[in-house]
């Protein structure tokens, strides 16, 4: 009897699919997406809004340019911008509902969870989802009207971790896409950083011309160039941070796979993501918008 205790310990403390080990991993790693997810949407929003603020002042000092020749908001308009919150949203809801099948959550904010992120996913991808998807969401839902055991739990998990593997990656790399200053016009961080320049371009060329611009124009122009370098060091950290956090994440969510398909999972990189995220969290704190 005590060597038969012995060994279901051992399997219980080696298994990373079903045991306590790989929950809390799994739990670990879906409260760092959820953070991921909701840092991307702040981001976006920021990015818009930055945009259009540097394209007035852009329109203030530059006295030549007329009304026609305006920019606004391009590429970060409504619709590419919400598409964009929409991804990050999904992965949002993606760890939320992870986070809460691996915890001891029984209540009704597990099915809540579970339906939520299956309408935004469908609104994402811009399809229904397939038929192993839809069937792990069921399960998630309909487990709660049983005794949710461990063993239902951790089958829920399995489920929806490799129904919807690829779909998080691809989020993952459409986000990457958006934060990487490759000089692409319809990356967004790529456009944040171009208006910044021409801004500071424009407020350091009334600064240097030796003309007088007036307390008010000078005071305009100050007010520019201190906008233009504080976002170009918010988009040169972002997206430096942000570009690390997403290549972790895909390692993570690899690992929370690997869990479900072969028993074993590396911790560390969970936890290397789980820090990521957190310094993330802490420089968006302190850079200036």
């Amino acid at each position: 009897m005590k060597y038969f205790l012995c060994a279901c310990l051992c399997i219980l403390a080696a298994g990373c699919a079903t045991t306590a080990p790989q929950r809390d991993a799994t739990e670990a790693f879906g409260l760092a997406t959820e953070r991921l997810g909701r840092m991307g949407e702040d981001e976006f929003a920021a990015v818009r809004s930055g945009i259009i603020r540097m394209n007035k002042y852009q329109a203030i000092l530059d006295t030549g340019a007329l009304s026609k020749d305006f920019r606004y908001d391009a590429p970060a308009t409504p619709l590419n911008t919400a598409e964009r919150i929409s991804a990050c949203k999904t992965l949002r809801m993606y760890g939320d509902l992870l986070m809460r099948l691996a915890s001891d959550d029984r209540t009704q904010f597990v099915r809540r969870a579970a339906l939520v992120f299956m309408d935004s996913a469908g609104e994402t991808l811009g399809r229904p989802l397939d038929a192993d998807q839809t069937a792990a969401i069921d399960n998630v839902v309909a487990g709660l009207a049983r005794f949710w055991t461990d063993k239902r739990k951790a089958d829920s998990i399995s489920a929806v971790v490799l129904s919807f593997e690829n779909v998080v990656n691809t989020l993952a790399d459409r986000l990457m896409a958006d934060f990487v200053l490759d000089g692409s016009p319809d990356g967004f961080l790529n456009a944040y950083d171009a208006s910044a320049r021409r801004l500071q371009d424009l407020a350091d060329s009334l600064l240097d011309s030796g003309k007088p611009v007036g307390a008010d124009g000078r005071q305009r122009a100050v007010n520019a160039h201190y906008m233009a370098q504080n976002n170009l060091l918010r988009a040169q950290e972002i997206g430096l941070r942000m570009q690390t956090a997403i290549q972790t994440f895909r390692k993570a969510n690899a690992e929370i796979v690997s869990g479900v398909r072969n028993n074993a999972c590396d911790a560390d990189k969970i936890r290397e993501y789980g820090r990521l995220i957190q310094q993330l969290g802490n420089l968006k704190q302190i850079l200036p918008r």
